[in-house]
């Protein structure tokens, strides 16, 4: 957890350019949001990591309009815990990219990062952080989370995505960022795989949770993060 905290903490600072961050107590889905904002408006992002930013970011909104609608079963523990965590993971990520950790950086993660835009489709590009996300981070994110995690809360995250982002979002990417994009051609599995993705995340978290020692607890990790991997790979051969 103390990774984390530095690693957003310095996430922070070099987005709005000042020497720390806010305290922990501080760091909710409003200050989330605000540092999502800051790293999708930084000149610096990449073209081919724009798309799942805006993503993210909208997502996160979502999330916090249905939280404060009372949409989840522990209001406080998912706008102090969970949004922020899972967040984290894929803040993290890009933090130990910019800086060329790559050792610091999922096998997932590295690969939609640094993809070439000119080969591959906005989707590609949206989608390879999608699946990073959800095949690599979420699985970590609940075994952290914990108990306080349920079952019910994870799936309603399924109707968030579907009826607050979605129509929102992607006329947003296809304005701004991707002209072309409802012309592209899509896979027609690709929607059910990401509400797959994310029923064998529950499954792996609730895998890592159960996990009788360290050994059996790293080997899970391990088939994670290259199923993960795998995944990155064949988004990446969708139209080859």
């Amino acid at each position: 957890m103390w990774r984390r905290i530095v690693a957003v903490v310095a996430v922070v600072g070099l987005a709005l350019g000042v020497g720390a961050g806010p305290a922990w107590a501080d760091h909710d889905t409003a200050h989330t949001i605000e540092q999502m904002t800051a790293h999708y408006r930084d000149p610096g992002l990449e073209v081919q990591n724009r798309p799942f930013a805006l993503l993210y970011l909208r997502t996160t909104e979502g999330m916090r309009d249905a939280n404060a609608a009372g949409e989840f079963s522990a209001p406080e523990f998912w706008d102090r815990e969970v949004i922020p965590t899972f967040a984290a993971y894929y803040l993290d990520a890009y933090a130990a990219w910019e800086r060329h950790r790559l050792h610091d950086v999922p096998p997932a993660w590295r690969i939609a990062f640094r993809t070439k835009p000119e080969r591959l489709t906005c989707t590609q590009m949206i989608y390879l952080g999608i699946s990073a996300h959800i095949n690599n981070d979420l699985a970590f994110m609940i075994e952290e989370m914990g108990p306080g995690y349920t079952y019910a809360d994870h799936k309603h995250v399924d109707d968030v995505l579907v009826f607050r982002t979605r129509p929102v979002v992607y006329p947003e990417i296809q304005r701004d960022l991707c002209p072309g994009l409802f012309g592209e051609t899509v896979p027609p599995t690709a929607d059910v795989d990401i509400f797959a993705w994310r029923e064998l995340a529950w499954r792996n978290g609730q895998a890592l949770l159960a996990a009788p020692d360290e050994r059996a607890r790293d080997a899970i990790a391990r088939q994670i993060r290259d199923h993960a991997r795998d995944q990155a790979r064949a988004i990446l051969r969708w139209h080859r």
